[in-house]
């Protein structure tokens, strides 16, 4: 007879029933097994991978790409090309121009903003009203088309500028010419006022009028107050749209590279672009060490912003009754009506006119022989017909990626607080602080650098990938306030109903954000076709996408046939904006 040992005496002298049997591969096994159920009821997991895919693996790809000497091969190291980088003459002056330029563009687009803001929210003007439809027309407009607009509008021997200055003052009067330094100011501060108007236009809506009324009571002017009162209390949001303008002026690649290059004015984004298309061939290690230097300063400035921003205790607000209080500007009303008309001349009429002026001339300057012969060349043209199919393709579904990653990523934001949430807020950082140019450099490494990534270069793949993941951000701005409109409790509500997680988010989420979720694709949309720096650099030979086509046409001397394609798609993004808007009304309707 076998002898038994205590434990299991025991068992059978209480009844208790032995222990089940531990599965195969032991401690290690059901900690695994345990492990990937946890992570499939936390979506934070899901959501941190892709964050460490759309931004962690770019940016650590370019920092890597700065130190391999032989770009997609090879594994020979070498901290010379950064050396060369950080110690060239040529990266101080450009720092340098970057610095002026940038600090120029800020102070004349925040005082600019800060004076319609103020306008719009404060007075009676005539015309206030009109300020967001301005400013939403500015913000429409893709940056490419901006800057050859204006290209075409300062041109100092046929733009419309100086041809008025000089049918009035003679030919000494060409004194506009926009391919110049002050040139890139103008146009950058122009396009910036529009962003830096809407994220003013809250804390001004919010301002508590009891603080107007008092400064009022005590004998103090409208000026006086406005200054004194107003815009010290502002003061926190004033600096953070500023710093937030920086950052987008340090990104900007189209006004510079349309407006700057031919003049021999670079800037880091350009610099970068100038070692990535060199006539002896790319030089990726340098470009990526310039990459490097800017990601760390934007990241920063970013991280500075967000902190400013977050200080709410010097803001005042109040209740419904202590909103903001228009006053009566008197006199002064003509003069802001006057400033109103003038920012829409410069900023939308005056571009817009340019463009459809050229688009139906034979050539630049032309003054007779109008017709729309360049409309017809650019929609029978096979190679455009493609850039267009193309584009549209990407940025459909480009779109849609980057709305439902920003949703999941606001949806991921509810769920307690941890290291996953904090790497996943860091990556969105990071992503922030990579502009188009230099993600797309991190894209190229990342798809040409790891094996099994390389069969998708030249496929349409990788270029949804690069702008889907620009566009992230931008889609956040739509999806995040219409998530935090959402209490958890319908959730909650749907789950103790029976439905199970996915029903409750497609039923309660989905539909509920539907209408912004409309409207963030539609501004990914437009975002996305006109968006230069990354086709530029990603694009394969013979596959066509419009803006580079666009850019192509203008830099060849073909300025008429640029013009006529870009207001096709101009045209295109009003049909878009009409049918997204439809489908809201129907949406909300039922």
């Amino acid at each position: 007879m076998r002898r038994q040992s205590g434990d299991s005496t025991a068992r059978a002298l209480t009844g208790a029933r032995p222990p089940a049997r531990r599965r195969a591969g032991g401690p290690a096994g059901v900690a695994m097994v345990s492990g990937v159920k946890n992570a499939l009821r936390n979506p934070q997991w899901s959501v941190a991978v892709v964050c460490a895919v759309c931004f962690v693996a770019p940016a650590l790809m370019v920092v890597l790409g700065a130190f391999k000497v032989s770009a997609f091969g090879g594994d020979e190291w070498s901290t010379r090309m950064a050396g060369e980088v950080i110690t060239s003459a040529q990266t101080r002056q450009v720092v340098l121009q970057t610095v002026t330029m940038g600090l120029a563009v800020v102070v004349i687009s925040t005082v600019l903003a800060v004076i319609f803001a103020a306008i719009y929210a404060k007075t009676d003007a005539p015309l206030r009203g009109a300020i967001p439809v301005v400013m939403f027309a500015v913000i429409a407009t893709p940056g490419l088309f901006f800057a050859i607009s204006w290209g075409l509008l300062g041109n100092q021997h046929v733009g419309l500028v100086n041809t008025l200055l000089v049918g009035v003052f003679g030919d000494g009067a060409r004194v506009v010419n926009t391919e110049s330094w002050w040139g890139i100011v103008l146009v950058s501060s122009l396009r910036l006022v529009a962003l830096q108007f809407f994220l003013l236009l809250g804390p001004f809506l919010a301002m508590d009028r009891s603080l107007h009324e008092a400064a009022r009571t005590s004998g103090a002017g409208p000026l006086r107050t406005f200054f004194q009162i107003e815009v010290p209390v502002l003061a926190p949001a004033i600096t953070g749209v500023m710093i937030l303008g920086f950052v987008l002026f340090l990104e900007a690649f189209d006004a510079p590279q349309v407006l700057g290059v031919p003049a021999g004015i670079f800037v880091i984004p350009t610099e970068i672009y100038a070692y990535l298309s060199n006539s002896t061939g790319p030089q990726f290690a340098h470009a990526s060490s310039i990459s490097v230097l800017l990601m760390v300063v934007l990241l920063v400035l970013v991280l500075v912003q967000i902190r400013v921003l977050g200080r709410r205790s010097f803001v005042t607000v109040g209740g419904k009754e202590a909103r903001a209080v228009r006053v009566d500007a008197g006199k002064a009303k003509w003069l802001f009506t006057g400033l109103i008309l003038l920012f829409a001349l410069l900023a939308i009429a005056l571009p817009l006119f340019q463009l459809v002026l050229v688009s139906l001339s034979p050539f630049l300057g032309a003054t007779a022989g109008f017709s729309l012969d360049n409309y017809t060349e650019v929609l029978t043209d096979p190679r455009m017909l493609s850039a267009y199919a193309n584009t549209t393709v990407v940025a459909v579904v480009g779109g849609l990626l980057a709305v439902l990653a920003a949703t999941a990523f606001a949806w991921s934001a509810r769920f307690k607080a941890g290291k996953l949430a904090r790497f996943i807020e860091f990556s969105q950082w990071l992503g922030l602080a990579m502009p188009g140019l230099i993600l797309a450099l991190g894209v190229l490494w990342l798809f040409l650098g790891v094996g099994f990534l390389t069969v998708f270069y030249g496929t349409p793949v990788i270029m949804v990938f690069a702008l889907f993941v620009a566009t992230i951000p931008i889609a956040g701005r739509a999806t995040g306030a219409a998530m935090a409109q959402i209490p958890r409790s319908l959730e909650e509500a749907a789950w103790v109903s029976g439905a199970g997680k996915g029903r409750a988010i497609w039923d309660v989420v989905a539909k509920l954000m539907l209408p912004s979720l409309i409207s963030g694709w539609v501004l990914c949309f437009v975002v996305i076709c006109g968006i230069l720096s990354t086709p530029l650099l990603l694009s394969a030979p013979g596959s066509n996408y419009l803006a580079v086509e666009i850019y192509s046409r203008y830099t060849e001397g073909k300025a008429p046939l640029a013009a006529a394609a870009a207001l096709i798609l101009l045209f295109g993004f009003l049909v878009i904006a009409l049918l997204g808007w439809c489908a809201r009304g129907l949406i909300r309707y039922r």
